[in-house]
């Protein structure tokens, strides 16, 4: 969420191994084993979640699964599992379908599906050492036993003595052993937030949250057993305390399974210094701010000053807002959290609550990238805006209203990964020219769906990075750190970004969001100007602009309303008579149908308006030709 329009969406929503390049879109991985094993956890999302049962049924199989999952693809995709759906797509039936069939990739795998737990937990046997239990009254300790999970190759388990719980089954009827204990064997609290913290020398910080999180960075991050390149930002096991129907999507513990699989450390802490989160009023205010830094600090400092993927987002439904009983709203929540966490080289991948769940992001990452990805449509020249009446024969833009879309928000693999399959079947596609804003970055979570994309575009189908590049961060925090004091993160920033727009042959940015952290400047400009030559879309802005070079115009926000929509536009294009306007229009989750019809009203409610819908590269192109060339350049307007 950036602003209004995301707002009524998202919130009402050793080392790693290296990710296999090949040129060969349809390669087969090496190593691939000759069976892909599938488990069908849907049934969990029919469970009736008023039901305290069920809730601890659904959370338990889910994050043992997911840890399997995680371990079992850490090295090759051996282990798929049925869970995440969107947009009426069975999601994950889809994309395993399409590499079996038009795709090819896994055409000669033959499919064995596993009937429960049991089943998955003795086929994979040999890829965990054991179980990590953990207290189900101290929340965090979830997250610790995901950490644990990837760092030591461990299943986590609440403690639950019960006779049909995931705990009894896996300890006693399986018989796999305990190898790490956050709770104490009698089912007490090991962490009680007085004393000191246990197995370490040192004074309680009096928040038993607080402390595991200390006790699992000396742990995983002292020891350096964490990649410090991945984090993992989910809400702990405080779900089974709140949720209730229609929660099955809110949980994304089927997330976890890629961020075990790379060794992350997982965490969830209140991003404010000026009150106590809910999940733990008693601690001193602050507490969860302040240790946050120090594992970000610990991460950056691991990490060479290197970029730093946090998946996930702060869990809004249940946590840190004034939707559960704390002073901030929603959207002022994520951004905090992103200031922070950009001050520390970091940015976020934001599987948000309503869409966020994903699943299988550990088997995809296997799936075999070309070293580049051309544009499916070639940059539109200036003899062709000529030919299409977009610059006059004196050379000037004309006066229109030209209008690009930006197509948003994904700067989460958890929404790209539902929406590609659904979006990109619309038969309305291809009738307007749309800029599909798909974070380069995502590749590393769902490659096969940027694959799908950039090979089914339409002439129309144009592909530029979203928020803020590649990965959602604010700019102005890699320069202006007040709470970490760190050096510049720009350069390292650039570096990464330079990487992920060649590959996937992007050169625009649709939305720089600066966020609460301050309005970019051209010290930050300069450095976008080396990846994103062709456009930026910018946050705070008043009107089109050109920084050293490289066209930009803010992005303004349309409503869901398609008419509402038409008639905001029509609005803004006043003027078109007489000068060009432009306008860099975000809209999110939106289908080709959608936006097919805005362009009919617009023709034909608001013909007046004078609107031409414009590619992203003809949108930028026009400001930068007209900002260059027209002597009149002050009288552009929004």
């Amino acid at each position: 969420m950036k602003t209004t329009a995301k707002t009524t969406l998202k919130y009402t929503l050793p080392l790693m191994f290296a990710l296999m390049i090949v040129c060969n879109h349809k390669a087969t991985a090496k190593g691939a084993p000759d069976v892909i094993y599938t488990y069908d956890a849907r049934p969990l999302k029919k469970l009736d979640l008023k039901v305290v049962a069920n809730r601890n049924r659904m959370w338990d199989t889910l994050h043992a699964l997911a840890a399997l999952q995680g371990l079992a693809n850490r090295r090759t995709p051996a282990l798929q599992v049925f869970y995440a759906d969107g947009f009426g797509v069975d999601t994950d039936r889809f994309w395993l379908d399409w590499c079996r069939g038009e795709d090819g990739w896994l055409k000669n795998r033959r499919v064995q599906p596993l009937s429960n737990l049991q089943e998955a937990a003795r086929a994979f046997r040999h890829v965990f050492a054991g179980l990590v239990v953990y207290d189900g009254r101290v929340p965090a300790t979830s997250n610790a036993a995901s950490t644990a999970a990837g760092c030591e190759g461990l299943l986590p388990v609440r403690f639950d003595p019960s006779p049909d719980s995931v705990f009894t089954l896996l300890s006693r009827h399986l018989k796999i052993p305990v190898r790490l204990w956050l709770v104490n064997p009698d089912g007490s609290s090991k962490f009680t937030g007085k004393g000191v913290v246990p197995d370490l020398n040192e004074a309680s910080s009096g928040s038993a949250k607080a402390d595991v999180h200390r006790w699992a960075m000396a742990r995983y991050l002292d020891t350096k057993r964490c990649d410090p390149r991945f984090a993992a930002y989910y809400v702990d096991a405080h779900w089974r305390r709140v949720s209730r129907d229609g929660a099955a999507e809110l949980h994304t513990l089927t997330n976890h399974d890629y961020f075990i699989a790379r060794r992350a450390f997982f965490f969830d802490l209140s991003p404010w210094a000026d009150e106590a989160p809910n999940d733990d009023h008693n601690q001193p205010v602050g507490t969860d701010r302040r240790v946050m830094l120090q594992l970000l600090r610990a991460l950056y400092d691991q990490a060479e000053g290197g970029i730093i993927k946090i998946g996930g987002f702060p869990s809004w439904p249940y946590k840190y807002t004034n939707l559960t009983g704390g002073r901030h709203e929603p959207v002022a929540t994520e951004w905090e959290f992103a200031r922070l966490i950009s001050q520390f080289n970091a940015y976020h991948e934001a599987d948000a609550a309503g869409l966020g769940t994903m699943a299988n992001a550990s088997f995809y990452q296997h799936y075999p990238l070309a070293e580049r990805y051309a544009q499916p449509n070639p940059r539109p020249t200036l003899d062709e805006w000529k030919a299409k009446g977009f610059i006059t024969a004196e050379g000037k833009v004309a006066d229109k209203c030209f209008v690009g879309h930006y197509v948003g928000d994904y700067d989460a693999p958890s929404w790209l990964y539902k929406a590609v399959p659904a979006f990109f079947a619309d038969g309305a596609r291809g009738q307007v020219p749309l800029g599909w804003a798909l974070d380069p970055n995502l590749s590393d979570r769902a490659p096969q769906a940027l694959a799908y994309a950039y090979r089914h575009a339409t002439r129309n189908d144009f592909f530029i990075a979203g928020d803020s590049g590649a990965g959602y961060l604010n700019p102005r925090a890699l320069t202006v750190r007040p709470e970490s004091g760190l050096p510049s993160g720009l350069e390292a920033w650039t570096r990464y970004c330079q990487s992920h727009y060649a590959r996937w042959d992007m050169t625009i940015t649709g939305f720089v969001l600066d966020g609460s952290a301050g309005a970019s400047t051209e010290l930050e400009w300069a450095a976008y100007n080396k990846f994103s030559a062709d456009g930026l879309g910018t946050h705070f802005e008043s009107g089109p602009a050109l920084h050293g070079g490289v066209p930009a115009c803010p992005e303004r926000d349309l409503p869901d309303n398609v008419e509402e929509a038409a008639a905001i536009i029509a609005r803004d294009a006043t003027g078109s008579a007489e000068r060009p306007v432009f306008q860099w229009r975000r809209s999110i989750l939106k289908s080709p149908a959608w936006y097919a019809e805005l362009s009919r009203l617009l023709r034909e409610k608001h013909p007046a308006a004078r609107v031409e819908v414009v590619d992203a590269y003809t949108f930028f192109g026009l400001i930068k030709h007209h900002l260059t060339n027209s002597r009149a350049a002050s009288t552009v307007t929004r």
